[in-house]
């Protein structure tokens, strides 16, 4: 989508109007913001474009407009200037963040805790385990002539179980046969361990139900990376009180209750990790109860590898630009902290 100079600087003003203030933004702010010469009656013609474009919307009939998510989109990627962090800022966060403390995941969630208090930002993110979850015990059992019952042991004795379709039946003993060569071939191993070969081994004995080892070897990988997964943690949850769109109690208490989920965090994270700074806007959220919400993530780095990740999560109306550059700031001090923390251990 292309817009001309005239329509960029009108959407760049309103977006950091409605960041700054909350309100919707009329023609008179445009004015000042942007330093157009141009009449009002221009500036609302250009407006009313923007709307018929979907970048703005306008809540009230005789109120300004304010963005959409597609319009915080466009700021985001095209017209957003760079925050620059003031000397003091910086020096601020390093002066905190130098703490000694006994266990690495602690420093991550110690720094996250300090940096909501900074910033008044709601945290949230993601600390790497250690140890790789592997099957401890696997039991497949028929439930009626179309469905089977999979059971998963992990290490942790984390129980799993789903019901497989699979549209034919097999008998209890079959049942047997199957989970004692998954048994044999499985256990013991964590889920990168679980190769081609392995896969080739298994196959090959299970020749008469092959139609089966799909959906169990799918039902596997789910189990043990979820038990994989990084725990999850929140900082500054009542951060987002302070926003006026979450004066409205009822909207603040669903919003809280999603993200003191552990299961729910994990779904904020569900656009994995990369190695650029993600901004997730409002409906681009796969969780409806973050659909007004925007998140800014990024991966912090032990060794040169991707372990983790941090995000900053707010309403849509959150300033980007300062936030991109805050949680750029805040992964790379975790990151400087980590090889100092694995170098002093």
């Amino acid at each position: 989508m292309e817009l001309g100079e005239r329509k960029k600087k009108v959407l760049s003003a309103i977006v950091e109007s409605f960041i700054e203030t909350a309100e919707p933004v009329g023609s008179r702010t445009i004015a000042k913001k942007s330093k157009l010469t141009v009449s009002p009656a221009t500036i609302r013609n250009e407006m009313a474009d923007l709307e018929d474009l979907g970048l703005l919307e306008q809540p009230h009939t005789s109120a300004g407009r304010i963005p959409s998510h597609k319009g915080y989109r466009l700021y985001v990627d095209r017209l957003m200037k760079r925050y620059k962090q003031t000397a003091a800022e910086v020096s601020r966060m390093q002066t905190l963040m130098e703490l000694k403390i006994a266990e690495l995941d602690v420093l991550i969630k110690e720094i996250t805790d300090l940096y909501s208090k900074i910033t008044k930002y709601t945290l949230i993110g993601t600390v790497p385990e250690e140890k790789k979850a592997f099957i401890k015990h696997f039991q497949l059992m028929p439930v009626n002539e179309s469905e089977l019952l999979a059971v998963i042991v992990t290490d942790g004795n984390v129980v799993k179980d789903t019901r497989l379709r699979i549209g034919f039946p097999v008998d209890i003993f079959d049942c047997a046969r199957i989970s004692s060569i998954l048994n044999h071939h499985l256990t013991g191993i964590s889920c990168s361990e679980i190769n081609i070969d392995i896969i080739s081994r298994v196959s090959a004995e299970l020749a008469d139900n092959n139609d089966i080892l799909r959906p169990i070897l799918q039902f596997i990988y789910e189990s043990i990376e979820a038990s994989d997964n990084a725990d999850v943690f929140h900082r500054g949850l009542t951060n987002l009180l302070d926003f006026p769109e979450y004066k409205d109690i009822a909207r603040a208490k669903q919003l809280l209750n999603f993200l003191t989920d552990k299961a729910n965090l994990q779904k904020a994270f569900s656009y994995g990790k990369g190695k650029n700074v993600k901004i997730i806007i409002g409906n681009e959220n796969k969780a409806i109860e973050l659909k007004e919400c925007s998140i800014i993530l990024s991966s912090y780095h032990l060794d040169g590898e991707i372990v983790g990740t941090i995000g900053f999560i707010g309403p849509t109306r959150i300033n980007y630009s300062k936030a991109v550059s805050d949680i750029e700031f805040l992964t790379k001090q975790i990151d400087l902290l980590s090889q100092k923390y694995m170098e002093e251990a």
